[in-house]
């Protein structure tokens, strides 16, 4: 049996790919995770609900920045195509957050009081467009680093970022600096959008293949990313990141850090091993997709796995959620071990799709994954609508949005993957 495996390890250029990203991502999340028994001492539950509004504003916004057109990277035959995509793209990211910032300046009392954010709070707001740009930078790079296959390189900058992230924050716990979530998130930031540019550079990434002509050719060619995928990946990210901040809007920044605490816990296989198995798929699928070749049998490997993990989760929250976070958050944090018991069912299952969402657009298929994205939108959207009902009773009518979109994502991904292969037997 473990000869067995061992040859299909061998033989599978996607496991190794992804055992070489998972285990340099483990290794940089682990840095926050194993962090966060001391942080959560340090900071309070207000701190981390105004840390986790900061971060979901970002990447709320950091789809908007680039238009998308980061993903169509890996996609040109050319490399001096593809350099040319990243450079554009840090060019949108550019002026757009300049934009936002500018916008800030002029509407920011607006804005504080519609997040419902205090005075001594507002101060993220200044810092949201530098992070916009700086992980645009970092996207940019990483899908040129995908492209190339350069896995070792990504695990390094994601240690990079953490290791930067983490000991800001630590110090800044120690002398009761309550803003030092936030800023620390702001300096990790940059030690990885530095590390990114230079291994892109190694990579052979250059900004001199830019050229206005030609970028306008790019830009156009791959137009359906705008087009067909902004608003409703906009939509999307929305949903995702959208009721930690309607939690500070409607109840009380303690509850959106509880929630916050709840959501990273169970985002742990997400952060740990999905993100590294999409970009492997999107190399392996997208190389597949323009060579004609079929990938379903490279993928169940991986497809086993990622079930194995979702199942071995919803157990152990569903068991012992509250115990968990008791220990080792203490009792101030057992609320976030309440709200991980009802939230558990749809994380792992988010965990499962997430993982392989990557083939849309490998496949070129974004305008399927659009739809979906359209469609849990507007099912997020209706959250507001349940504002009255007690905080719990808003997590359960979240907890099974989430749950419906999800198996309709898992049903969208057979129908494109099984078309994509009779396609294939077809012309053979």
């Amino acid at each position: 049996m473990k000869s067995r495996l061992a040859s299909i390890f061998k033989k599978s250029e996607i496991l190794q790919n992804t055992s070489i990203l998972v285990s340099g991502t483990i290794v940089a999340q682990a840095i926050p995770i194993l962090l966060q028994p001391f942080l959560r001492r340090y900071f309070s539950p207000h701190d981390f609900g105004i840390y986790s509004v900061y971060s979901s504003l970002i990447g709320i916004l950091l789809v908007i920045s680039s238009f998308r057109y980061e993903q169509a990277i890996v996609l040109p035959k050319r490399n001096r195509d593809a350099s040319v995509l990243v450079t554009s793209s840090i060019l949108f990211s550019f002026v757009f957050s300049s934009l936002l910032f500018f916008a800030i300046i002029l509407f920011r009392r607006g804005i504080r009081g519609l997040l419902n954010l205090d005075d001594p709070d507002g101060f993220i707001l200044y810092l949201i467009p530098i992070g916009v740009f700086l992980l645009s930078v970092f996207q940019a790079f990483n899908f040129w680093l995908i492209r190339q296959k350069g896995f070792i390189k990504i695990s390094v900058n994601k240690l990079v970022r953490r290791i930067v992230e983490g000991g800001s924050q630590s110090a800044a716990a120690i002398i009761h600096y309550p803003k030092g979530l936030v800023l620390g998130d702001v300096t990790g930031q940059v030690g990885n959008a530095i590390t990114s540019a230079y291994q892109a550079v190694k990579c052979g990434y250059s900004p001199r293949h830019f050229s206005i002509v030609r970028s306008k050719y790019l830009l156009t060619r791959y137009s359906d990313f705008p087009r067909y995928s902004l608003v409703p990946a906009l939509c999307s990210t929305i949903g995702f990141l959208l009721p930690v901040v309607l939690i500070n809007r409607f109840y009380l920044p303690e509850q959106a850090g509880f929630f916050d605490l709840a959501k990273l816990i169970l985002s742990v296989p997400m952060a740990l091993i999905a993100t590294s198995i999409s970009g492997v798929v999107l190399q392996k699928v997208s190389e597949s997709y323009r060579l004609g070749k079929s990938f379903v049998d490279e993928l169940k490997p991986l497809a086993a796995i990622v079930f194995i993990i979702s199942v071995a989760e919803v157990l152990l929250i569903a068991l012992a959620g509250k115990g968990i976070f008791r220990v080792f958050f203490g009792k101030n944090w057992e609320t976030s071990g309440i709200i991980s018991q009802l939230l558990v069912w749809p994380f792992a299952l988010n965990f499962i799709t997430s993982s392989f969402t990557s083939i849309f657009v490998a496949l070129n298929r974004i305008r399927w994954q659009s739809l979906w994205q359209m469609v849990y939108f507007l099912l997020i959207i209706s959250l507001p609508l349940f504002k009255n009902f007690t905080f719990n009773g808003f997590i359960r009518i979240y907890a099974s949005i989430e749950i419906v979109a999800s198996l309709a994502m898992v049903v969208l991904l057979i129908i494109v993957v099984v078309g994509y292969e009779k396609k294939l037997k077809m012309k053979g």
